[in-house]
């Protein structure tokens, strides 16, 4: 007898456990499915790979130039392979461009960052050489200002393409050249590491946000706790016939 009230004190408390717990683990599916859902339209995506190329086409030999490491492109379309997308607006200096990036090399985010575009504007001299009129000061030297996209590798060669004016092309990367790194994405991720992991959710909380499915099967396991109880502590029926003990 003893051992059916035990047996009945923790059923209710097993089953319990059982619908807890697996409640978390399916909360927890489901936020990994969300994560794992494809990128919007409209989404950014933070270059962190050194070898992201911007393609004119959805083909390795196509490339144009490299993407400026921590900066953005926006989705346009999103492939298994490859994606279609925008990098830069139009502007006073620069040209908006329509292309595809290799899709496993791409960090998408979600949130629009406040300077997803390098905006760097440089000089490129050209000294021109008259022969016997080099001693002339007139037009010795050229200057034009080039917007920089991206790098462009050549065997051992760096060269930048531009656009200088209406033109895009290539120029020798001067020395010295550098621009400055977008720290949206590092301040993102800090952002992240400070949140206090501390206070986790208290599981009452926790179970406040179940699902409506759970809630029917606790409901049901509640009613079904009785039911159970009744049948196991009920008495054994008499055997329709007389024992040897009655008979004696």
């Amino acid at each position: 007898m003893m051992k059916k009230l035990l047996f009945t004190a923790l059923l209710p408390i097993f089953l319990l456990q059982i619908l807890f717990f697996g409640g978390i683990r399916l909360s927890h599916s489901a936020q990994a499915d969300d994560l794992a859902s494809p990128p919007k339209v409209g989404d950014y995506a933070c270059v962190l790979n050194h070898s992201t190329y911007f393609y004119s086409a959805p083909d390795e030999r196509r490339g144009i130039f490299l993407l400026p490491e921590t900066y953005y492109v926006r989705l346009m379309e999103y492939g298994a392979e490859y994606c279609k997308i925008e990098y830069q607006t139009d502007s006073a200096s620069y040209r908006r461009l329509i292309g595809y990036a290799k899709t496993n090399l791409l960090t998408f985010v979600d949130y629009t960052p406040v300077r997803p575009y390098l905006s760097y504007v440089f000089d490129v001299k050209y000294k021109i050489e008259y022969g016997e009129f080099t001693n002339s000061s007139f037009l010795t030297e050229l200057t034009v200002s080039c917007a920089y996209y991206g790098d462009f590798l050549v065997g051992s060669e760096t060269y930048c393409y531009v656009l200088q004016d209406t033109e895009f092309g290539y120029v020798p990367k001067p020395i010295g050249f550098s621009f400055e790194e977008n720290t949206e994405y590092a301040d993102y991720l800090a952002s992240l590491e400070t949140v206090a992991p501390s206070d986790p959710e208290p599981p009452q909380e926790q179970s406040r946000s179940s699902s409506p499915a759970q809630i029917a099967i606790l409901i049901a396991l509640c009613l079904l706790v009785p039911l159970l109880a009744t049948l196991i502590l009920r008495p054994p029926r008499k055997p329709p016939y007389e024992t040897d003990d009655t008979l004696g």
